[in-house]
């Protein structure tokens, strides 16, 4: 009977989305925040770097829009800004320390125009899983 049951709802899922948005449900796109050791940076010193993020279980990462928040504790003098899948830190720090700050990612799903319909949708899925990620970073300024 169990068995049954479990045919039946895999039969409604299959026949009502499609194969790709079950796929979805087994193994889930979500994004991921690469780790990296941030370079030391020195007071008033010109610094520059990056951090990635990625889409997992999904190879076309370029295709998604990313929404990056920094909070917590960001050297004074230096600034970040987002470009595609990466976000930038550049300027001079002006105060020396450690500074351990949270970097939280968001993407938006890719759009595309369904010929049949005449309309504009976006490829979200039957199974949402978390569409937001965090992770923390530290630069060190001396």
């Amino acid at each position: 009977m169990k068995a049954i049951f479990r045919f039946s709802i895999v039969f409604i899922l299959f026949t009502t989305y499609s194969c790709s948005e079950l796929i979805d449900c087994i193994a889930s796109t979500k994004p991921e925040l690469k780790s990296k050791s941030l370079s030391l940076g020195f007071t008033g010193q010109p610094y520059s770097n990056f951090i990635e993020a990625s889409v997992k279980n999904d190879s076309n990462d370029d295709d998604y829009d990313y929404h990056f928040s920094i909070s917590g504790n960001f050297p004074p003098g230096m600034t970040y800004f987002e470009q595609n899948r990466r976000l930038y830190f550049s300027g001079a720090a002006n105060q020396g320390g450690t500074y351990t700050f949270k970097v939280t990612v968001t993407i938006d799903y890719p759009e595309y125009y369904d010929t049949d319909q005449g309309f504009w949708e976006d490829d979200n899925r039957i199974c949402f899983g978390d569409d937001t990620v965090s992770k923390n970073y530290t630069i060190t300024i001396q």
